[in-house]
């Protein structure tokens, strides 16, 4: 019963924030909307804030169990963007939130997971260092996710395939190449050092 009650609860803020910004949710719109009593709903949640980072947090596992490590960079990079290219308008209102800083964190946790997948499944990865490896992946985890912020402060209107495919071409164009850099840079260092 528990878990069809948080359910419910994350369908109808979902359905709430379609209609309007994240600020303008009350507890109250949610229980009403929900059949629920309050005592219920703080059964689960401190409160509204408590609610967006459980449901940002299940987005998030349901990537994670749907680990079937895609080959290529647009398959993972699919995999990011699903929850936000199928709540267009709710991700809207929520980064045009108090709590913009909430997604943007999702966002950088995501990306990190599935870049960090896709990295390690590559073949030039294995003599890489773990230290290089995480070097690179950040460095396209924070243009990933600038690029992504910029997509949504635009209003979302390039389709989101044609957004997606275009990135994930640049990044598997060059992240091996970066990889092999960043490993050589670093033993020149070493040498010189």
């Amino acid at each position: 019963m528990s878990l069809f009650t948080k359910k419910a609860i994350h369908e109808v803020f979902l359905n709430l924030l379609f209609k309007k910004s994240f600020d303008k949710i009350t507890v109250k719109d949610i229980v009403e909307e929900c059949g629920i009593n309050r005592n219920t709903f703080y059964y689960y949640y401190k409160d509204i804030y408590d609610l967006l980072e459980d449901v940002l947090l299940t987005e998030t596992k349901k990537v994670l169990e749907d680990q079937q490590s895609s080959h290529t960079c647009y398959e993972e990079f699919l995999r990011i963007a699903a929850f936000i290219t199928s709540y267009k308008t709710s991700i809207s209102h929520i980064f045009y939130s108090k709590s913009r800083d909430v997604f943007v964190s999702y966002l950088y946790d995501i990306s990190e997971i599935i870049l960090q997948n896709y990295i390690d499944h590559l073949k030039v990865s294995i003599n890489i260092s773990e230290q290089n490896k995480k070097f690179v992946c950040d460095f396209y985890r924070f243009s990933l996710v600038g690029m992504i912020i910029n997509w949504i402060k635009n209003g979302m209107e390039e389709d989101s395939l044609i957004f997606l495919k275009k990135m994930s071409d640049i990044f598997e164009n060059t992240v091996e190449i970066a990889l092999q850099f960043n490993q050589t840079e670093n033993k020149n260092q070493t040498i010189s050092e």
